[in-house]
Parts: C-alpha cells; structure tokens; sequence
C-alpha cells in the first residue's frame, strides 16, 4: 500500500492529489491522508471534497474516513516515510514506488502529464456563486482577458517565497503580453486590492478581492476561465493557469519560483511552454 499525504492550501492539495491518482493509475495500490497544519490557519481545510463537482475521495480512499486506514497511515509514516527530492523537481523513480508513505508537494505536471485528460475532468469546479462572480464569468467570456494573480498577505512574511514575484516582475510579464495580444483585458486575482491600484491601475483592469477563506476557489474557477495568464510563484495560480482550456493562450510565470534559487529550485514546475521570466 501507498499513502500520499495531503497538506496546505488547495493549490498544494491537487499537486498530491494528481500525483496519488497518477500512482493509481499505474496499478498502485493508493490512499491518502489529510495532514493538516494545526497552527496555518490561513488555509481552508480538507477542500477536494468541498471545490469540485464530484468529491474526489470518491476516486482515492482518504485514510482519514477510516479509523483502521488511518492507524495504517501513521504507523507508515513513522516506519516507511519517504520524501521528494531536496530540489523538488521531478523524479521519475518516484512513481516506480510500490509501498510507503510519500510526502511531498510534487509540483510538476511531469508527474501526471500521461493522464491529463484524467486530472482535468476531476479537477471541475461546482457552479460559481454570487453576482459579482457570475457577471464576471459572463464579461470574460465575451472579451480577450488576461488573469494576473498578485499573491502578498502570507508572502511578505516568507521569506523563501517573498520578493520574487514584485513590480519589476509583472511589468515584464504584461510588455510580453502585449508584444502578442495587446488589448487583453486584466482580471487581477489578489489578497492586497489597494497594492495591485497603484501597481496596474492605468490599464483599468477588474479587480477581484471579494472571495475569501471557504469562497477562495472561486478565484482559481474564474482564472481558469481566462484566455491568458500572468501567474506568481503560487501553486493557486499555476493551476488556474493549466486549467484553462484555450491551449492558444499565453502564460507567463516567474523564472524562479523561490526567493533562494537554491536547493529547492524545483526547474520542473512550470511546463515548457510557459514563457519565464
């Protein structure tokens, strides 16, 4: 048996996720586990069974359901743990595993690219909710939009994933942008409305702060609907990002995903066809 724990916010929780279910697909015998952080309560909770149209712990037991998988669960941790490599990036043996208790992020599509067509039909959001969220849902289905995700609030005090994604950053981003499909309109995504009006202001841009805590997916839904995409160093944005379906979209990410391009560089998390920078 192979238990894949599940951690941290949403964005974090369907990389694990996606890699349990590529396992799965090759024939492992696969469960996961909720492990959350007791004392991060920024995030939400266990939100797979809660975003989507179809609760996914119908597709992968969750340990947690189970007092005896559970037990299981811990008593593997403790004896047969195995994390991803230091640098995070893909490692191919990583699927060849055949027990134990993996931990880890897993942020690369490498891990799942052979079953995308899987992951994308798990990954459907329920029905958005709200005016606010259906207007917009109707405005950026009729005109060329762009989503930019400005990530601040728990960033500034994080010191690996603060600075990397600054003024410097989306200037770039929206000068490439521009070169390609000017006229686009932005949909800026953020936790820090008043910073992102100085910042992009002058392109009249949406701005969008109104979904917060067990509503927040609801950004992630509506990125995804985005033709174009200037995502940060957020797993949030990289799947609002992959989800869209226009595949003749442009998407610009940070060329570094960490403050310290060190051990943790992780060069495979964004696809190839991403523009870095």
């Amino acid at each position: 048996m192979i238990v894949v724990r599940i951690t941290g916010g949403l964005g974090n929780q369907m990389f694990q996720y996606a890699f349990a279910r590529a396992l799965q697909s090759r024939g492992k015998n696969v469960i996961v586990q909720w492990h959350g952080h007791r004392t991060k309560s920024r995030h939400n909770g266990w939100e797979l069974d809660t975003v989507f149209k179809n609760p996914l712990s119908d597709k992968i037991k969750m340990a947690n359901r189970s007092s005896i998988l559970n037990a299981a669960a811990w008593f593997m941790r403790k004896t047969d743990r195995r994390r991803e490599p230091k640098n995070i990036g893909f490692s191919p043996e990583c699927l060849d595993a055949t027990c134990g208790y993996l931990d880890g992020y897993w942020q690369t599509e490498k891990y799942f690219a052979d079953i995308d067509h899987t992951i994308r039909e798990d990954f459907q959001f329920k029905s958005l909710e709200g005016e606010k969220n259906i207007q917009l849902q109707e405005r950026i289905a009729s005109e060329p939009c762009v989503s930019v995700h400005v990530r601040r609030g728990d960033y500034l005090n994080h010191s690996d994933l603060s600075g990397v994604c600054g003024t410097d950053y989306y200037n770039k981003a929206f000068l490439r942008l521009d070169e390609e499909h000017p006229g686009c309109t932005p949909i800026v995504f953020s936790d820090d409305i008043p910073f992102c009006r100085e910042l992009f202001g002058a392109r009249k841009p949406v701005f969008v702060g109104w979904n917060q805590h067990e509503n927040s997916w609801m950004d992630m839904a509506l990125m995804g609907l985005c033709k174009h995409h200037i995502i940060a160093n957020s797993s949030f944005s990289w799947w609002g990002a992959w989800l869209a379906p226009s595949q003749k979209g442009v998407v610009v990410a940070p060329s570094r995903w960490y403050a310290d391009a060190g051990e943790t560089a992780n060069p495979h998390i964004c696809p190839d066809n991403w523009i870095k920078l």
